[in-house]
């Protein structure tokens, strides 16, 4: 007979977060699922155009008032942290809202409701077809994510999640120039995806870690480490996403494309 194991006492104290979530720790991930729920019916009623604007624009009320409350929640009660599985940082996921990132989240809520509302009379029967309400709500899926994310490989993720919606909206007329304004956008983006996923590899090959507060303790105990590269591949990255001056080459040729054939077919609209 094999000899058996002595019994151990495991301190999941030291790995997993034993106290149970709060309904407020669930504000922090609720505006990501919002918006990729709703973007997935949408999907499933895409024939149906008439009801996009009707799911949507009240879902994105949703997602504002969603936002608020985590504004208010992190002003009364600072910071708010929820880590997939339970997990402790640096082991899980997680999504963390400070003051700053539940602003921006809220301002990008605000601006996707008004973007929903103008587009009832804007985007033409067929588009809606295409699907310009479900990349919307994707869009703003990757948007909150990217804002509410404490990890710096989904920020990545986020990002794309934002890029591919934008991409498929920069596209729904089908026309000459909005397929050359999108391949110039796809690929300009694609040199800034890159540069951003080295700059994620360079970050866990110094660091060992992704968790944002993690490496923010291990780059202060450790100030000889190279931040300024990682830095200026994070500056660089971003500047070409954002088409911030003088990496704003795809800017020009890509955002007037969408509004270019709006007016030569109103009458479908």
């Amino acid at each position: 007979m094999a000899a058996s194991s002595p019994a151990h006492n495991v301190d999941l104290s030291l790995a997993l977060t034993m106290e149970p979530s709060t309904l407020t720790d669930w504000l922090v991930i609720l505006p990501v699922a919002i918006c990729i729920t709703v973007g997935a019916v949408l999907m499933l009623v895409r024939k149906h155009t008439v009801w996009h604007p009707v799911i949507a624009i009240p879902s994105l009320a949703v997602l504002v008032v969603v936002d608020a409350l985590l504004v208010y929640a992190v002003a009364s009660n600072g910071p708010i942290t929820m880590v997939a599985g339970r997990w402790l940082p640096p082991f899980g996921i997680a999504f963390s809202a400070d003051l700053l990132g539940a602003l921006f989240a809220l301002a990008a809520a605000i601006a996707g409701l008004a973007g929903a509302v103008f587009a009832i009379g804007d985007i033409r029967k067929s588009e809606r077809l295409y699907g310009f309400y479900p990349f919307l709500m994707l869009l703003m899926a990757g948007v909150s994510g990217a804002f509410l994310t404490g990890d710096i490989f989904n920020l990545y993720v986020w990002f794309e999640v934002l890029l591919i919606s934008s991409f498929g909206m920069l596209i729904l007329g089908s026309t000459h120039e909005q397929l050359d304004g999108a391949m110039k956008y796809a690929v300009l983006n694609l040199i800034g995806t890159t540069l951003f996923l080295i700059a994620v590899a360079y970050i866990y090959a110094v660091f060992g870690t992704l968790n944002m507060a993690d490496i923010a303790l291990r780059a202060r105990a450790a100030p000889g480490l190279p931040t300024a590269t990682i830095g200026a591949l994070f500056v660089l990255a971003f500047g070409m996403k954002a088409a911030a001056f003088p990496v704003n080459f795809w800017l020009p040729a890509s955002y007037h494309t969408p509004v270019r054939w709006f007016p030569a077919c109103l009458a479908d609209c």
